[in-house]
């Protein structure tokens, strides 16, 4: 099971926003809520003020899909380097927090356990016409 935490959504450098948006990690359906593309991370929120953010360094992939053979609606899909478990949801979500209350730089330590796992993320929006062709690359 996913861990969300209730961190506070982006309020700087928001690039986008995407309301009602469905998250599914690794084909587990986390809700519907509110995506946020920023300048130094990925959120998802639901309605509950529960969510997660991802650092971009974590983002191996990214790509708007279409391909209804592959998953049955268009989507965002994003490929994140390490498992999102429990723990490590909740490491990034806690480093995403502390990351917008202090702004000093520091670099988290490399995982050796994940090396060579992935995570597969999608946000499908409810709202076809305001797609993410358009938007900002992350």
């Amino acid at each position: 099971m996913v861990l969300l935490k209730n961190i506070h959504p982006p309020t700087e450098g928001v690039r986008h926003e995407q309301s009602d948006t469905t998250a599914v990690l690794d084909g587990q359906r986390l809700g519907c809520g509110t995506l946020y593309v920023a300048e130094t991370r990925l959120s998802w929120f639901d309605g509950s003020g529960l969510g997660f953010a991802l650092e971009y360094p974590s983002i191996g992939m990214h790509a708007i899909s279409r391909d209804v053979s592959a998953y049955p609606q268009e989507h965002l899909y994003v490929m994140v380097n390490g498992k999102l478990n429990d723990e490590n949801e909740a490491e990034m979500a806690e480093k995403a927090a502390g990351d917008e209350e202090d702004d000093g730089s520091s670099s988290g330590g490399d995982d050796d356990d994940d090396e060579g796992v992935i995570s597969e993320i999608r946000f499908v929006p409810t709202d076809k016409t305001s797609s993410f062709e358009n938007q900002p690359t992350i």
